[in-house]
């Protein structure tokens, strides 16, 4: 397996949160339960999502060749997918801020460009990977932020919104797993 598209995308960092889960299912059935997934679903992350003023459309990941391809869904940019592998998403903004001061209009080229001061930046992906007949499927976050300003409120931000952060990830994973492992019996 080649590098993770995350690593490439913001290989510098100040904030990462990581979690992971076993899916007993082939990998093409873990992705293919990556592309279905209608998180906005599940009360949790419709929840949090919701209170934070982002949205993912239609509730699902964009994965090539399963769902309805396009460089944006949601509030969130499509960076990179690749097949049966990962799922890269980013978004751009001042996040501590109630309307989560999201950056609007950016492209793909312009995303990785981004450093305006003041400002954070934030990737998040899903990556799938075989483990001894099951597979692991994992998420991260990475946020870089820019500027003394942006870094401290970014971080009493996170504070506060990262343990519920973690706990809609959790439950993505885990929505994923039983979709995946439903198909595989």
């Amino acid at each position: 397996m080649s590098a993770a598209q995350i690593d490439e995308w913001l290989p510098h960092f100040q904030v990462r949160a990581r979690y992971s889960i076993v899916v007993r299912a082939p990998v093409s059935k873990t992705y293919a339960a990556l592309a279905s997934a209608k998180f906005s679903n599940l009360t949790t992350v419709r929840s949090l999502m919701r209170l934070r003023g982002y949205r993912l459309e239609g509730g699902q990941i964009a994965t090539p060749g399963l769902a309805e391809s396009s460089s944006r869904y949601g509030s969130f940019l499509q960076l990179a997918a690749i097949p049966e592998q990962e799922v890269l998403v980013g978004i751009a903004g001042r996040f501590w801020r109630p309307d989560g001061g999201i950056v609007h209009g950016l492209s793909p080229a312009t995303f990785r460009d981004f450093q305006q001061d003041g400002y954070a930046k934030a990737v998040w992906n899903f990556l799938i990977a075989p483990a001894n007949g099951s597979t692991c499927l994992s998420t991260e976050t990475r946020v870089q932020t820019f500027g003394r300003s942006a870094t401290f409120k970014f971080r009493l931000y996170w504070a506060a919104v990262g343990p519920f952060s973690g706990l809609m990830r959790k439950a993505m994973l885990r929505e994923v797993k039983r979709i995946a492992e439903q198909t595989a019996a």
